[in-house]
């Protein structure tokens, strides 16, 4: 078997409680934080929209999401701008914001098992190799279809 089949270059985002998972491919961008749009009336998990490359990208907060508390240690946030994978015309991406920067990551079938947990938005949790805390691969085509079904996808 190649080692393209047996590993895959991931990113780890740091959150408050829990750390995301994401293969390197599903990133498009780490930017500043700065929305163009505030929400009207939205769940407090939506955040906004924010302009990028020209697009009105809507602005998820992973921590509102997993239900996890609010960033309040004084950090600069930044956004991840994500991939949209769901095939929506017109929608090319979606943005999380987040509080620390990202850390590329080489994973490979030995280092990865699954761990306990079930939160929302979130396809599966695991563990990886000597990493402390559990990582959460997040639901992103869940997330992108409750953006969609509130109606939130574009601005």
């Amino acid at each position: 078997m190649s080692d393209a089949l047996d590993s895959l270059n991931g990113l780890i985002v740091p959150l408050a409680e829990h750390a995301l998972l994401l293969p390197n491919v599903a990133v498009a961008e780490l930017v500043g934080f700065r929305l163009s749009r505030e929400p009207g009336n939205a769940p407090p998990w939506f955040l906004g929209w924010m302009l990028w490359r020209d697009q009105q990208v809507p602005v998820v907060d992973p921590l509102a999401l997993l239900g996890e508390l609010p960033d309040e240690t004084g950090r600069q946030p930044r956004t991840l701008i994500l991939n949209a994978i769901g095939e929506r015309p017109g929608v090319h991406f979606i943005a999380l914001r987040i509080w620390s920067i990202p850390r590329s990551r080489k994973i490979t079938r030995g280092d990865i098992s699954t761990a306990p947990g079930t939160l929302p938005y979130v396809l599966q949790t695991v563990k990886l190799g000597e990493e402390g805390q559990s990582l959460c691969i997040p639901d992103l085509l869940g997330i992108e279809q409750t953006l969609d079904t509130a109606g939130l996808l574009r601005a």
